[in-house]
């Protein structure tokens, strides 16, 4: 098979970077492969209403059925490219089809990264990152009587709540001291433990999973570290994520801790651009090299590369965010929170009731608002844009629970 644009990987990303690509060229061929059998769909919905029976499936989906036919697009559904070949111009996929491309784009994400302890192939235990995963769940949910999740990040903590939100008893376990610890200071992690506990998640913080006991082929129980055991027959896990790198192993293709690209997501091999989850790109906002794993960032990076992969030299700079939640609390995260060297809260009288912002060498980097507003959002994506303006001046009023921050930000850069 030959084809002008090759994009592996047929998730948000890949969606959009076909849309990138016909905003620059309507006429060039375009093969899409992907390794399930479904057009692009949101991942978050799956633990916010997929689970609970809130969505049906054809509400997760992004596109149209009829996307790829509109956009003159061939989709490779249920396959994988497992060896690139660079040099040739090729890659090969997992059925051993080659395909030619003039221009390639990877955006294969990562999967679920695995817990390596005795019983781990046990029935019963879940690694949610696809719709086929949360159907199993939701098939699961129907005759467990006690459900487990294992890690204290973003699916760990949606998972649980879904779960507990559909009946379930449910227990958290995790390494974190809190939920959230690499993003979020203490006190607003325990205040969302808080949160958790109130609808009815049992928490366990600092417990490492040794091994996993069952009986018949199935899970029954979650053994830790400190000698405790927990009593389950659902288990989801989420600790972490690992990229979908190897088909670039042998080649020149510079691998970080994602693959490496500069600022119009360019690998160093000029023919390859990498987009969404499983770039490591030159984020000109931070000024420094990030990977982030969220929607967002994946669809205006995939239609950022989509229309570079075409002859625009569009860079990447955008401040992008993802929505959350705890029961009826809305929660968002925004920028590059992992970054921040210090924590501001929030909130009246040190109650962590609004957020924090993170900051590193005098800068907002990232931002998180508990309940948030549309204007704060807008307003917080502007002040992690500012690079110049020393913000420990301005710490009393970031704290302050009344300031108002769309005008904060507006008389900032109006005063800059």
């Amino acid at each position: 098979m030959k084809t002008k644009y090759l994009i592996l990987g047929a998730g948000p990303t890949g969606a959009w970077a076909i849309k990138g690509i016909r905003q620059e060229d309507q006429h060039g061929g375009i093969i899409i492969v992907g390794d399930q059998p479904y057009r692009a769909y949101s991942l978050p919905l799956l633990t916010k209403g997929y689970i609970q029976d809130q969505f049906k499936e054809e509400d997760l989906y992004l596109v149209n059925e009829n996307f790829f036919e509109i956009n003159g697009t061939m989709f490779l559904k249920g396959k994988r490219g497992i060896v690139a070949l660079p040099k040739e111009g090729k890659v090969v996929l997992d059925d051993e089809t080659e395909i030619t491309y003039e221009k390639l784009l990877i955006s294969t994400g990562g999967r679920p990264s695995r817990l390596k302890v005795s019983g781990g192939g046990l029935s019963g235990i879940y690694y949610l990152r696809t719709l086929g995963d949360s159907n199993e769940i939701k098939k699961a949910a129907e005759k467990a009587k006690q459900a487990l999740v294992i890690g204290g990040s973003f699916i760990g903590v949606e998972l649980a709540v879904a779960l507990r939100q559909i009946g379930l008893p449910v227990k958290l376990i995790m390494l974190e001291k809190y939920v959230w610890q690499a993003l979020l200071p203490e006190g607003i992690g325990n205040y969302l433990m808080d949160k958790l506990i109130a609808g009815g998640v049992e928490i366990y913080p600092e417990e490492k999973v040794v091994e996993f006991g069952g009986s018949n082929g199935w899970v029954k129980a979650v053994k830790a570290e400190s000698g405790k055991t927990f009593e389950a027959d659902l288990v989801g896990v989420g600790v972490g994520l690992t990229l979908n790198v190897e088909l670039l192993n042998g080649t020149e293709v510079k691998i970080g801790r994602g693959i490496q690209v500069n600022e119009f997501l360019e690998t160093s091999d000029k023919g390859i651009h990498a987009a969404g989850d499983v770039a490591e790109f030159d984020d000109l906002i931070l000024g420094m090299k990030h990977v982030v794993g969220h929607i967002e960032n994946a669809q205006l990076q995939g239609k950022t590369a989509g229309r570079n992969m075409a002859g625009a030299k569009v860079s990447y700079a955008e401040v992008t965010g993802y929505d959350s939640g705890i029961f009826d609390m809305p929660l968002i995260f925004i920028g590059a929170l992992e970054f921040g060297k210090e924590h501001w809260i929030r909130g009246k009288g040190g109650e962590p009731s609004l957020g924090s912002f993170a900051i590193r060498d005098g800068r907002v980097v990232g931002v998180f608002l508990i309940k948030p507003k549309g204007k704060e959002m807008k307003a917080v994506r502007e002040l992690i844009k500012i690079r110049d303006i020393d913000m420990k001046r301005y710490e009393d009023e970031l704290r302050n629970h009344t300031t108002d921050l769309a005008a904060f930000v507006k008389n900032l850069k109006g005063s800059d």
